[in-house]
């Protein structure tokens, strides 16, 4: 109790204007050290395919990935790199951020959604964190096995900042309706939108506005607030930040058979994130991922394993007989043809409302 007490009292000192998203807590990220993705040949050495991340982003109809949005660190490293879809013709039409996930930069979820979303009119923009900075995961570089922490600089307060990058390109291109941006992330991506949107003075003082409205995609959702069993030990606010109250509409989509106990298990997390959500919607029969459109060319159902080596961790580890996270009745992620028709709807209809 004394314990908890001096916790508290630590984060009353630390609230001033600016403390939480600006100081020393949030360390400068990994700069900028790729103006590409993945090559093949990295691409298979990562074990994550055989072409290389443009050859697949091409695949969904999409632009590569290029530099495109000039980063927010105070040594502007560069750009990130990004594929950019402008609608065609003069008229400005709505545009969407997508967030990509904790393991490889964007993916067949990614652009999935961004080549429908586009085939609806909208500009969209996938944009990278990841790669851009030479890393396959929070806890792996391109170029090594290294792995350190799961929680580290490419947590949410730099997903956030990259999205509010982006959000301010995206207002200077003229096919863009400035006042109709929109966020969707799955996964980390998720957990960046639920950063991104929560109102704290920090953020809404210099950010609030650029973004109409965000959908959060099974986030990962432990923060400060609320961090089951000993998974919050020895990690910091900063690493760790606070989620929600949320300043804009925030759509919340969870799935009902994330691993038990896990970081996207949402009722593991802060029950005031549901409340906070504009709207929440569950597919209790799904799997993370259930959405993950591939291939592009004729998408199936189909289960596969988590490469995230954290993945099993908050549920006890992998069963011995099934090889599913223990407490999980399916594989980490199965994809759902009909069930990503369903989401896809639903996100549409969600962000359609603001007009």
């Amino acid at each position: 109790m004394i314990q908890r007490l001096l916790v508290i009292v630590s984060l009353l000192a630390c609230s001033n204007s600016y403390a939480w998203f600006f100081n020393t807590d949030y360390p400068e990220p990994p700069p900028i050290v790729r103006t590409t993705p993945p090559t093949a040949e990295e691409m298979k050495a990562l074990k994550m395919g055989v072409k290389g991340a443009n050859e697949q982003v091409i695949r969904y109809g999409l632009a590569p990935h290029a530099p495109t949005v000039p980063d927010w660190s105070k040594n502007k490293t560069g750009k990130l790199i990004a594929s950019w879809n402008p609608t065609t013709g003069n008229a400005k039409r709505p545009a969407i951020v997508f967030q990509h996930g904790g393991v490889g930069g964007p993916g067949a979820s990614d652009h999935g959604h961004a080549r429908w979303f586009k085939q609806q009119g909208y500009n969209v923009l996938v944009l990278d964190s990841f790669w851009s900075r030479g890393f396959i995961a929070n806890w792996r570089k391109i170029d090594s096995t290294f792995h350190g922490p799961h929680y580290s600089a490419l947590g949410a307060n730099t997903r956030a900042r990259d999205a509010f990058a982006a959000a301010k390109w995206l207002k200077e291109q003229p096919t863009v309706e400035p006042d109709r941006i929109f966020l969707l992330g799955g996964s980390q991506g998720g957990w960046s939108v639920l950063r991104t949107f929560t109102d704290e003075k920090s953020i809404t003082d210099e950010y609030k506005g650029l973004f109409r409205a965000g959908i959060a995609l099974y986030p990962a959702c432990w923060s400060w607030q609320q961090t089951p069993g000993d998974h919050g030990k020895n990690v910091s606010q900063a690493l760790n930040p606070r989620l929600g109250p949320f300043y804009a509409p925030v759509l919340l989509v969870t799935a009902g058979l994330e691993p038990p106990g896990s970081a996207t298990d949402i009722y593991s997390c802060d029950p005031n994130i549901i409340k906070s959500a504009a709207k929440h919607i569950r597919y209790e029969d799904q799997t993370h991922s259930f959405e993950s459109e591939t291939p592009p060319e004729k998408p199936m159902n189909r289960c596969s394993y988590s490469s995230n080596p954290h993945w099993c961790g908050a549920s006890g580890g992998r069963d011995p007989i099934t090889g599913n996270c223990k407490g999980a009745p399916k594989a980490d992620m199965c994809t759902d043809v009909d069930a990503t028709a369903v989401f896809r709807n639903d996100a549409f209809n969600f962000l359609e409302q603001f007009k």
